[in-house]
């Protein structure tokens, strides 16, 4: 839907931006219908998340870098939903956490990344950080693994996370902000974020108007 699409589209511009030789540019995708954007949760312990999923996210997919998703289950109480963005490349989910994305970028490449996302980047980004397409590459992989729920969850402040969550929660002029900030007391209660509350709308008002379409024709059939 149109709320993961957008965001999954502003990774695609900060890919084709600053690393235009690392991949075909193609047309973004639009959403078929509306859909909330992607939640943050800035801060979230291991025991609040092992709560979430437990409860009010059980069945939610999980997804870390490939490398951590053994410690990420081990500390999720050998969540069985845990797996790595490579290893989910295909498959689609109707509810993900992308679990400290941000945090687990290479030590490296955390400052480049909060210009990147910042738009600070300077020019020659690309020859100077080519690693940071392939940790774009991830992050677009990880948000179209979602159909319906997305959100971002970072245990602990690092510079590019707290940079990327900035970036996600920016207002522009001409269009809304890629997530919404979330708290943990908002999901354990499990109430609709604003977006929600309209796409809940949308959706009843197109369901009413297609029920009204229907039994017109219905009516016409009988008069003919």
């Amino acid at each position: 839907h149109s709320g993961i699409l957008n965001c999954a589209g502003g990774v695609l511009d900060l890919m084709f931006t600053h690393f235009p030789s690392s991949a075909k540019q193609l047309k973004k995708d639009e959403g078929l219908f509306q859909g909330s954007r992607p939640g943050v949760l800035a801060g979230t312990s291991v025991n609040q998340l092992n709560t979430l999923l437990g409860d009010k996210l059980k069945g939610a997919v999980v997804l870390t870098h490939d490398e951590s998703a053994r410690h990420w289950r081990r500390l999720l109480n050998d969540y069985k939903l845990v797996y790595g963005i490579r290893e989910a490349k295909g498959l689609e989910f109707k509810t993900v956490i992308i679990l400290d994305f941000f945090r687990e970028i290479p030590s490296s490449l955390q400052k480049p990344w909060r210009e990147l996302v910042l738009g600070r980047a300077s020019q020659g980004f690309e020859r100077i950080h080519p690693l940071g397409a392939t940790f774009l590459k991830l992050l677009y992989t990880g948000v179209t693994r979602c159909i319906e729920k997305l959100f971002f969850v970072e245990t602990k402040s690092s510079t590019a996370g707290d940079a990327s969550i900035r970036w996600l929660l920016k207002k522009v002029s001409d269009r809304a902000s890629y997530a919404t900030r979330n708290s943990i007391n908002d999901v354990e209660a499990m109430s609709m974020t604003s977006d929600e509350f309209i796409s809940e709308g949308i959706n009843n008002a197109e369901l009413a108007q297609a029920a009204e379409l229907e039994q017109s024709q219905m009516l016409l059939e009988r008069s003919i």
